[in-house]
């Protein structure tokens, strides 16, 4: 096994950038090591803070002669370390031609009011790289920066490839590949592109408006971005930022490993569609059945026990069915549902038909992956069977997606009612996580749930909350920016804890119940004291989801919370 060193340098304002990129680097690894190649991740969390025989930065610059590549990130200052750190990097390179050196500077908005003097380290940094003859790159978001790094790596390691091994390398299959890159088109997201644009044009006036008056937008470069975005945005949130990744990717130069990407993004963008589905109808099938009994038959109570028990991720069959029993669920008993359309699909899962005939082969994609067994025409057949996937829901192009962060109230010297100010983020497919400038403020006279993240068609009073089987983990957390995970499953016979899937990334989030209880609402003194102290908050909020989960798996299964407690 190759070990590859990677070193990354920054300050502690990119520390989540660091802990995606880390992300990134893990699921590299899951691949790279059928090629005989590990990628070890150094960062400067990973040493202690405990006292050494020598000053903590010299183990930092240890760690930099040791390694094989050195990513430096900067934003709005360059610390004296991180400095020292280039420099280092650059001292040993010139000296021994390695390590490979990477500067990467963050171009994304900058709140003024944080602007300090220390900008000016990051002006007088970059005109020092500069006299050295280095050209820095920038990167807007960190799905940029990893699909810029990524096209270096695929570049770079076939060197250890081939050094990994004590096989000579196959020409033949070498060449075979470099023949076919050169001959091969970038034709990516072209089907998808054409075939979502009409869809959603039917719900959608911004996608009906465009192609009335650019009936030859397919020829043209800048209209065909406008295109990706008009569809990008159009589609309900997370559902938009799917196809935001999977058009990004799709830019991407050719390569084995964006095929694989393209392939996992195909399958997981059908998969959050129709658990995004799942949700809703569950979420108001839970709020029916606090009202009326919802009667289940034996098929459709042991769909939804499998979903509440489940202790691993499901596959997009197994959303496949859950879909089918509750769509039937509501036809049977004359639900009324918010998202109505959703009542069409039923006839198609019940039999053989297009929308389920894609959905199967998407799930196959899986065993493609595994075996590492994939083609260009694999890619293209996925593209085409996630097109009829989102054409048959092309009418959630007509829904928006909000994260309710918190509410306040506003009420002025002799104003008689006041108003509740709702702030909130808006889930369009165009989101950066963690941006706290996407934060919105909409006044009202009562008030709405506040942590929720929820659906809705014309008016966001007349919604579906999906709390908790969607969230915004940020929002709980009471930190910036919005970070939507769905519900993964639930460690039903281990510890109870709640998995969630980030949509960025499918990185995890675990919920679990706190041993902080929440002081008796009628000692306000006591109350008013723990909830002044933003982790007792936090920890509220996060039990909440906690118990909401088991609150709905009670009324709907009527199985109470297992217990892990030992019986004996």
């Amino acid at each position: 096994m190759k070990t590859i060193r990677i070193f990354i340098a920054s300050s502690s304002e990119l520390k989540e950038d660091r802990e995606e990129f880390r992300a990134f680097i893990s699921r590299e690894n899951d691949r790279l090591h059928t090629k005989g190649i590990y990628l070890k991740l150094e960062q400067w969390e990973f040493f202690k803070d405990s006292i050494s025989s020598t000053r903590l930065q010299d183990e930092y610059n240890e760690a930099i002669r040791q390694s094989d590549m050195v990513l430096c990130l900067f934003y709005t200052k360059v610390g004296k370390y991180t400095s020292e750190e280039f420099y280092t990097a650059y001292e040993i390179f010139k000296a021994q031609g390695k390590p490979r050196i990477w500067t990467y500077f963050k171009n994304a908005s900058i709140n003024v009011g944080s602007i300090t003097d220390e900008i000016n380290t990051l002006l007088e940094f970059k005109k020092k790289l500069g006299d050295l003859g280095h050209f820095h790159t920038e990167y807007t978001s960190i799905d940029n920066l990893i699909n810029k790094y990524r096209s270096q790596l695929d570049m770079i390691l076939p060197e250890y490839e081939s050094s990994s091994s004590s096989e000579p390398a196959d020409k033949g299959k070498e060449n075979q590949v470099k023949i076919e890159t050169e001959v091969i088109e970038n034709t990516f997201n072209e089907v998808l592109t054409s075939r979502l644009l009409i869809a959603i044009s039917k719900h959608n006036r911004k996608a009906g408006d465009f192609l009335a008056a650019n009936g030859d937008w397919a020829e043209n470069k800048q209209l065909i971005q406008t295109a990706k975005r008009i569809i990008i945005n159009g589609y309900v949130g997370v559902i938009g930022v799917q196809i935001r990744k999977l058009m990004s990717i799709g830019e991407e130069e050719y390569s084995e490993n964006k095929m694989m990407r393209y392939l996992e993004h195909c399958q997981i963008t059908a998969k959050r569609g129709i658990q995004l589905i799942c949700y809703a109808l569950i979420s108001a099938l839970w709020d029916y059945q606090l009202n009326i009994k919802v009667k289940f038959s034996s098929s459709q109570t042991n769909v939804l026990v499998n979903f509440f028990r489940n202790s691993a991720d499901e596959d997009i069959l197994a959303f496949l069915e859950l879909l089918r029993n509750l769509l039937e669920v509501y036809h049977e008993n004359k639900l009324e549902f918010l998202i109505s359309e959703s009542l069409d699909l039923l006839p198609g899962l019940k039999e053989e038909s297009e929308f389920k005939s894609a959905c199967e082969k998407l799930n196959e994609v899986s065993q493609l992956i595994n075996n590492s067994s994939y083609q260009l025409n694999d890619c293209i057949e996925a593209e085409m069977n996630l097109a009829i996937v989102l054409e048959n829901l092309s009418f959630l192009s007509e829904y928006r997606m909000i994260s309710i962060n918190q509410i306040d109230y506003n009420q002025q010297r002799n104003d008689a009612e006041g108003l509740y100010l709702h702030n909130y983020t808006l889930l369009v497919g165009e989101n950066k996580v963690n941006d706290s400038s996407q934060g919105n403020v909409r006044r009202e006279s009562s008030p709405v749930i506040s942590h929720a993240v929820i659906i809705f068609k014309d008016n966001y009073r007349k919604n579906i909350n999906l709390d908790p089987f969607i969230i915004d983990f940020n929002g709980l957390k009471l930190s910036g920016g919005s970070k939507i995970c769905f519900y993964s499953y639930c460690n039903t016979y281990d510890d109870l804890n709640l998995n969630y899937s980030f949509i960025e990334d499918r990185s995890k989030e675990i919920i679990t119940k706190s041993s902080n209880p929440k002081p008796n609402d009628s000692n306000l003194n006591s109350l008013n004291s723990w909830l002044s102290k933003k982790e007792n908050r936090i920890d509220m909020n996060f039990d909440k989801v906690y118990s909401l989960f088991y609150e709905a798996k009670r009324t709907l299964i009527g199985i109470e919370e297992e217990s892990t407690e030992d019986l004996f």
